[in-house]
């Protein structure tokens, strides 16, 4: 009923050999978009990010935000995973709560999610919003592999954990410490090997995903943020996803939707409600 609170649950569901967590809200609005909202995070954090996001497009339509395995509550599918079996557990995890269509929201490592599993079912996805898309030069791709993001040591002194701290600013100066505060308990939850999405991502073949996107004719935005970290590469993104709407947000950070959670509900409203 429009007026009232919207709760966020929390939810363990099966998903294939494994298990995914989720956060969920279904909307309080006297009339709800059709679809619901899937939100997909980047690595290595969790569906945590977007928590006060839910609340806020729970006014509109109902939601879904899984942690993607190995992340948040939910458990890894095995030590080294690919993107073709996250995207396969994220969409047996979805269809507990919602088994036909959906619009679809990726971030960073999320964006690469959701054009997999889009390319997967393209008759499922209404509208894809690839929020920062990580498109990496085969050269990029190799180096990171090799160095970006070394398991951390559980040192008996804490060592670890001002490791953690210092990584987090070093990639994010400006955040607040309540806000690395946070990230600090995703990438303790993640465990000392957080960068198993990360590297998932860097053996992908993302461009094979988009050349199936492009012939099925799903609607397609990006999402730029002026202060986004990956924001570089929107211009990337721009000349390879050439059939793609888009939206710049001047001011936005890489963690827009739980910085300005009710301002990046307005857009995605504005985006979903927009039919070509």
């Amino acid at each position: 009923m429009s007026g009232s609170v919207p709760l966020v649950r929390r939810e363990t569901v099966r998903a294939g050999d494994g298990v995914v967590h989720l956060r969920a809200v279904d909307s309080i609005a006297e009339t709800s978009a059709s679809e619901p909202l899937v939100l997909i995070h980047q690595s290595p954090l969790s569906s945590r990010r977007f928590e006060p996001l839910l609340t806020q497009v729970a006014t509109w339509t109902s939601a879904i935000a899984p942690d993607t395995p190995g992340y948040g509550e939910s458990p890894p599918l095995a030590a080294e995973t690919s993107v073709e079996e996250l995207a396969d557990a994220l969409w047996a995890a979805i269809d507990h709560l919602a088994p036909g269509g959906v619009h679809l929201l990726g971030r960073a490592t999320g964006a690469v999610l959701a054009a997999q599993m889009t390319a997967v079912h393209p008759e499922r996805v209404r509208h894809l919003v690839l929020h920062g898309v990580p498109l990496y030069t085969a050269e990029e791709a190799a180096s990171r592999l090799a160095d970006f993001a070394p398991p951390y040591v559980l040192d008996d002194d804490g060592g670890h954990l001002d490791w953690i701290w210092r990584r987090i600013r070093g990639e994010y100066p400006w955040a607040p410490p309540e806000l690395v505060t946070s990230f600090v308990a995703d990438y303790l939850t993640a465990g000392p090997d957080f960068a198993t999405g990360y590297r998932a991502m860097w053996r992908f073949d993302l461009d094979s995903a988009l050349r199936v996107i492009e012939e099925a004719g799903v609607r397609t935005t990006l999402i730029a943020g002026g202060r986004d970290r990956i924001g570089f590469m929107h211009e990337r993104a721009r000349s390879r996803i050439t059939w793609a709407d888009e939206r710049v947000l001047a001011e936005a950070t890489d963690f827009v939707a739980e910085q300005d959670p009710l301002g990046f509900s307005l857009v995605l409203r504005e985006l979903f409600a927009t039919r070509q």
